[in-house]
């Protein structure tokens, strides 16, 4: 399928590669349909980039690659809703926000996740509540000053009783 993006021009998507968001994203709830695309150049930088709004494209990473120790259980609620089997199907992205032309501003949101289900490509973003974690998160912590969370390998796990 040809998406035609307002950043990056005229794109060929795999149709078996769109995620499908059943409730949409928060402040995007219209759009439904998403394709992550990688950001050249920068291999641990993607797109979250909507099917059907040229212009809706999010810079995404998966966070336990930045943040060590970077954990959280997902509800169960949210797992029946995303129907998933097991924890490796959960591919965790955090959304990331730079400000204005200052990259070494940049910010990960760590307490609302997008959570997608890999075996049906369906995604939901995970608003975590009494988490320690916030919406603002340093990315580069050199660049600032730092509220990076420390300690064991970062993990996803279900809820109580899974």
């Amino acid at each position: 399928m040809k998406i035609n993006s307002a950043r990056f021009g005229v794109l060929e998507i795999d149709e078996t590669k769109v995620i499908i968001f059943p409730k949409g994203i928060p402040g995007f709830e219209q759009l439904r349909s998403f394709f992550i695309l990688p950001v050249e150049g920068a291999e641990d930088f993607h797109w979250l980039h909507a099917v059907e709004d040229p212009a809706v494209a999010l810079l995404v990473i998966d966070p336990f690659k930045f943040f060590q120790g970077y954990s959280f259980e997902i509800p169960d609620s949210d797992i029946e809703e995303l129907h998933l089997q097991t924890p490796s199907e959960a591919l965790v992205l955090a959304v990331i926000t730079v400000p204005g032309d200052n990259p070494g501003g940049a910010t990960a949101n760590l307490v609302a996740p997008i959570v997608i289900n890999t075996r049906l490509n369906r995604g939901k973003q995970v608003i975590l509540t009494g988490s320690p974690y916030t919406t603002k998160h340093r990315l580069f912590p050199g660049a600032g000053g730092s509220s990076t969370t420390k300690g064991e390998e970062g993990k996803v796990s279900g809820g109580e009783g899974k």
